[in-house]
């Protein structure tokens, strides 16, 4: 079955990872522009923020545009427009302007991922769920690490770096709007209240957030701290590169892990490593291949706890709970998210640039002890009541959401049917 669903869904596969190389490519050349075009560390925080205050709107809204108009139509306006958006920032070199482009070009990207996902969801079904989602984490974090990569192919002073953006995002389009699979029917969802949500998961709620903070910190100014450090554009393509290619590395045997033990001493854990990490990254030298491998292994501590998180959420829903409560844990991630970049943009404009590792080890050091009083407070789920763990990225939106909500949902059937065939077989 899982052949027969490649065969009609490897376009938009495809397109997805010309989209996640352009995104990567992106991410990394605004910010590092920004700070070669002498705007201050503050100012480029707000630049990338905006980024994931669209991609918050984009992810929550997306699904009222699908509505409309369809999902075809939907896909080819925002990818369109998040091409569109890279050229402006060519045209206009000012921070406003290049807020407004980051917050169009946010919202355009977490629709075209809303698109691909409900795609892919709508293709998947009970056997295959599992391996089509992971999958396409595997192929989103392959396009937004080689995106770093690309970095170093040319000059970022120059212009060429944003054409070749715009040039991939444009390309995407091809083979998406090209496929034959037919596009999903689009259900209205009901969202799970934020108050709802924290009483029954608090653990993963602020997990989610604080986590979300560390990627937004990262993915939105880890560039601007590389260039301060006096990495070479080689070094900072590489510095950027490795923290999501081991990040992405470690997700399965992390997750492996967190189904045999309690996910939030599986937390707790990572948040102890990522600050060791960090307390060794602050002694040596930014510039030494050293620092740049000891950051990947940070990236593989840090980066599993979301998807960990998620899980450990949806341990403590019941089954039907799921789905509405993913566009709850989207709000929680996007506000965390956009946070990131300016709070530490404000802190290394008036302190210095450590502040970028500073701030990192701060957030690990204030969740995992939050995590470990939570430990005390309530106890573990039980091993046969944990829902089975799944490779996420950090920026997965409401159907990427459900679509995990779903694979839980059909596991926990499948126990409860192997469940009532034991008994039968006992009667």
């Amino acid at each position: 079955m899982i052949n027969n669903i490649l065969k009609t869904t490897w376009p938009l596969f495809l397109g997805l990872a010309f989209l996640m190389l352009g995104n990567g490519l992106q991410g990394t050349l605004v910010s590092w522009r920004a700070n070669f075009e002498g705007f201050s560390s503050s100012t480029t925080g707000w630049i990338m923020t905006a980024y994931y205050l669209g991609f918050l709107a984009g992810s929550l809204l997306t699904n009222k545009l699908i509505r409309q108009v369809g999902h075809i139509r939907v896909f080819a306006a925002l990818a369109s427009l998040a091409s569109t958006a890279v050229l402006v920032q060519i045209l206009l070199i000012d921070p406003i302007a290049w807020i407004f482009m980051r917050l169009i070009t946010g919202f355009s990207f977490a629709g075209v991922y809303v698109v691909v996902e409900s795609w892919l969801n709508a293709r998947a079904d009970n056997d295959s769920r599992g391996r089509i989602l992971s999958l396409y984490m595997i192929v989103s974090y392959g396009g937004l690490a080689g995106g770093q990569l690309l970095f170093k192919v040319a000059d970022p002073t120059t212009f060429n770096l944003f054409l070749l953006s715009s040039i991939l995002l444009s390309v995407a389009l091809i083979p998406l709007l090209v496929t034959r699979v037919a596009a999903p029917l689009e259900e209205e969802s009901e969202s799970m209240s934020v108050l709802e949500l924290f009483r029954t998961a608090h653990t993963g709620v602020v997990s989610i957030t604080l986590t979300s903070i560390v990627s937004g910190v990262v993915l939105g100014m880890g560039a601007v701290y590389a260039a301060n450090a006096g990495m070479s554009i080689s070094q900072t393509a590489v510095f950027m590169s490795v923290f999501i290619a081991m990040g992405a590395a470690a997700q399965w045997p992390v997750g492996w892990i967190s189904d045999k033990f309690d996910r939030r001493l599986v937390i707790v854990v990572l948040c102890a490593i990522s600050v060791a990490l960090i307390a060794v990254l602050y002694k040596i030298d930014p510039q030494s291949n050293a620092f740049i491998v000891i950051f990947g292994l940070f990236g593989a501590a840090a980066l599993p706890v979301y998807s960990l998180s998620i899980a450990h959420t949806n341990d403590r829903l019941r089954p039907e709970q799921m789905t509405s409560a993913s566009s709850t844990m989207v709000l929680f991630s996007g506000i965390g998210a956009a946070a990131g970049p300016i709070t530490v943009g404000y802190l290394t404009a008036a302190f210095g640039n450590v502040w970028f590792l500073l701030y990192l080890g701060a957030i690990h050091v204030v969740l995992g002890l939050l995590v470990l009083y939570f430990i005390f407070q309530r106890e573990a789920v039980p091993d046969d009541e944990q829902v089975d763990h799944q490779l996420m990225a950090s920026r997965i939106t409401p159907v990427g959401l459900e679509a995990v909500a779903l694979d839980a949902e059909d596991s926990g059937n499948d126990e409860d049917n192997d469940a009532d065939k034991t008994t039968e077989k006992g009667m």
